[in-house]
């Protein structure tokens, strides 16, 4: 049996190889009909099983449990980027308050890298935000509030905890807006459908050859722009990636790195901020910036 994937539709289409010598030139033509009607049958049947399976994630998706997402770790990041045009992208709080002051918040590098000024929301306040760390293979990057971020009641905002991705049922926080100067945070259904690794080309370094695959996972949510960096949590709460880039063929289908990817560059991003505030860009970990 020879298979072959076609894209972008993802259905197999697989064609069996027959010997000349078993083919009949001479077929009775009622035995045409029949083989063509049976074929026409077994299409009609994986036409559906695929509508079963659309509609059965879909159904998981839209029956997705409460979430215990830590929302308020989720703040709206916003830059001006070339042109100076305004960007905007999600961050989520991953440290305690540090000794150099402020916290560290989570993204995705290509939302914020070559900025000209970051900033998190915070109920109508502007937190100046910097870069700390990048890593422009995996598409993540650490910033570093200037000041602890807090809940409405005027606590420290812990960092949320975090986990393996697993398939199954998820949540997307993000932003929307609701009037041309206002937003407010959503909780989006989402299903985990599978775990994959991705290779995407380099939108920093053209001159990059290789570059390894990064851990991820296969999303069913809406996304739209803006809602790069968005946090997907598991019904425990855990961050377990960030949404980084969605399907322009399939509708509700989107790509996230595995939070465990960015172990390495957090924990660099700590000990250099905790313990050096003006630690030298090399200790940093700045592995690229756009022009």
């Amino acid at each position: 049996m020879m298979c072959s994937l076609q894209a972008p539709l993802r259905f197999y289409d697989c064609r069996e190889t027959i010997a000349p010598s078993r083919l009949n030139h001479t077929m009775p033509s009622s035995t045409n009909v029949y083989r063509r009607r049976r074929g026409f049958a077994a299409i009609t049947a994986f036409a559906l099983a695929v509508a079963g399976i659309v509609l059965a994630i879909n159904f998981a998706i839209t029956g997705a449990p409460p979430t215990r997402a830590s929302t308020e770790a989720v703040f709206r990041v916003e830059g001006l980027g070339c042109k100076r045009k305004p960007t905007r992208t999600v961050g989520t709080v991953v440290s305690e308050p540090l000794n150099s002051a402020g916290q560290l918040l989570l993204t995705v590098a290509h939302g914020v890298v070559g900025q000209e000024r970051v900033v998190a929301l915070d109920r109508g306040r502007q937190i100046p935000l910097q870069i700390v760390a990048v890593d422009t293979e995996w598409d993540l990057a650490v910033l570093q509030a200037s000041s602890p971020l807090r809940a409405e009641n005027g606590s420290p905002i812990s960092p949320v905890p975090v986990a393996e991705g697993r398939t199954g049922h998820a949540a997307f926080v993000v932003f929307e807006e609701i009037s041309a100067t206002h937003e407010v945070q959503v909780v989006r259904p989402a299903y985990v459908s599978r775990r994959l690794r991705i290779t995407t080309e380099d939108i920093y370094l053209a001159d990059l050859q290789d570059r390894d695959a990064r851990p991820g996972l296969e999303v069913r949510t809406p996304t739209y722009v803006g809602d790069s960096g968005g946090p997907l949590f598991n019904s425990n709460g855990e961050l377990i990636g960030l949404v980084w880039g969605t399907s322009r063929k399939t509708a509700g289908l989107s790509w996230a790195t595995r939070v465990q990817a960015a172990n390495s560059l957090l924990e660099t991003a700590r000990v250099s901020r905790d313990v050096n505030s003006d630690a030298p860009e090399d200790a940093l970990r700045l592995l690229a910036c756009a022009p």
